[in-house]
Parts: structure tokens; sequence; C-alpha cells
């Protein structure tokens, strides 16, 4: 099974720095509703190249945190933007609107657990 969430890798990848990596998640989850429109756009009037770029840009925010089923599902609509074949883009996009939903609780509960000062061991 693909991990939603990495919290150990993921502070690797920012050198260990806790309250970056809280600010990040909280980025991406601000940002989240606008990189899923643009994937969404992109599908329905059928621009490849927009998707491409759209499933790239969150595909990179998701590795951030190791978040190998958004970085998974990210990528099969990365790779259909360009190889300009949006046949299964709608169902891998419901696939990468669940899976984007499920981290960004998942990060919602890690800012909320250091919002209630669980700073350390989260």
């Amino acid at each position: 099974m693909i991990k939603l969430l990495d919290w150990e890798r993921a502070l690797e990848n920012v050198d260990g720095s806790q309250e970056l990596l809280l600010e990040l998640a909280k980025l991406f989850i601000e940002s989240c509703p606008d990189m899923i429109s643009q994937i969404r756009d992109a599908i329905i009037i059928g621009d490849a190249p927009a998707l491409h770029r759209a499933a790239h840009n969150i595909k990179g925010s998701a590795r951030i945190f190791a978040a190998g089923a958004v970085v998974d599902d990210a990528m099969r609509l990365e790779a259909m933007g360009a190889e300009n074949d949006l046949s299964k883009a709608s169902e891998c996009f419901a696939a990468l609107e669940n899976s984007v939903s499920q981290l960004s609780a998942a990060l919602a509960e890690r800012i909320g657990r250091t919002g209630a000062g669980e700073k350390k061991g989260l």
C-alpha cells in the first residue's frame, strides 16, 4: 500500500525544520483547490499541455510530504498530458481528488496537533 503521508521523510526533505514543513503544509492546503481546479479545467477542455503542467505542479508539491498516493495519481495525469491522451483522465482525476483530499486532511490534522501544543513528536 502506498503511504498517504510520511512525516519523517517529509522532515528530511526540509532538513528537519518542522516549522518550515508546517508552513508548507498550510500552503499546500490553501493552494490545493486552485491546483485541482486547473487540472479539472484542463481535462474538461481537452488541453493536454495544461494538464501536464498542472499535474506536474501538484506532484512536486506532494513530493515534499512523501505523499506517495498523490504523487502517483498526479504522475499518471502528467503522463497523459505529455502523451496527449486524455481518454482515461477523468477516472484518474477522481483518484487524484480523493488522494489530495485525504492528504489535505492529514496535513490539517498535523497542523492542528501543533497548534494544540504537541510540537514534539509530530
